[in-house]
């Protein structure tokens, strides 16, 4: 079946278990895990002063990621220059608990071309799905993170999280999830 079998054959019932979410937006994890940009090198930090100003409420600081998105030429917004934008919205909107709009504009970054596998992407979409109480998508965003990337994308998340998700994972063929590296994801960086 592949690398390894999905699901654990299990009649345990998963429990949905509270997990912790830091209230400051993961500037490092975005640049471990999505690539800048090269006509955005000289926005970048603008881009990350506006995503982490506490200083500014949430709407102040959308609608200047906004600008910047809109000052994009038409083809950048629709490929990775946009996306780079949108994730930094999403994850202002993530770090500030705003569940539904941050789904929103995670799950339209996923749209844009070579996006699907970014195993960010997919820990963070598992995690909104989550408070969302939505269970089965939960578990196959975070699953998917977990496959794509190994154990590191787990790295300053509740460990919970990764409890969870290697509760209805069999661990890959030949090796335990300890030293599993993960699939290869450039791609989609």
């Amino acid at each position: 079946m592949g690398l390894f079998d999905f699901l654990n054959k299990s009649d345990k019932k998963q429990e949905i278990v509270q997990f912790k979410i830091s209230n400051d937006a993961n500037i490092e994890k975005i640049k471990r895990y999505i690539d800048t940009p090269l006509s955005l090198a000289d926005k970048v930090t603008e881009i990350d002063e506006i995503t982490t100003n506490k200083d500014l409420d949430v709407e102040t600081r959308i609608n200047q990621l906004m600008k910047i998105y809109e000052s994009l030429a038409d083809d950048q917004k629709k490929t990775k220059e946009g996306r780079y934008i949108i994730i930094h919205i999403a994850e202002i909107l993530f770090s500030e608990k705003w569940t539904d709009d941050a789904f929103d504009n995670y799950n339209f970054a996923m749209q844009f071309k070579d996006s699907i596998g970014n195993p960010f992407l997919h820990l963070r979409l598992g995690q909104l799905c989550k408070m969302q109480n939505n269970k089965d998508k939960m578990y196959d965003e975070l699953s998917r993170a977990l496959i794509m990337a190994g154990e590191p994308i787990f790295k300053d998340e509740d460990p919970k999280l990764m409890e969870m998700v290697k509760n209805i994972l069999k661990e890959p063929v030949g090796c335990s999830w300890k030293v599993y590296e993960g699939q290869d994801w450039a791609i989609t960086k």
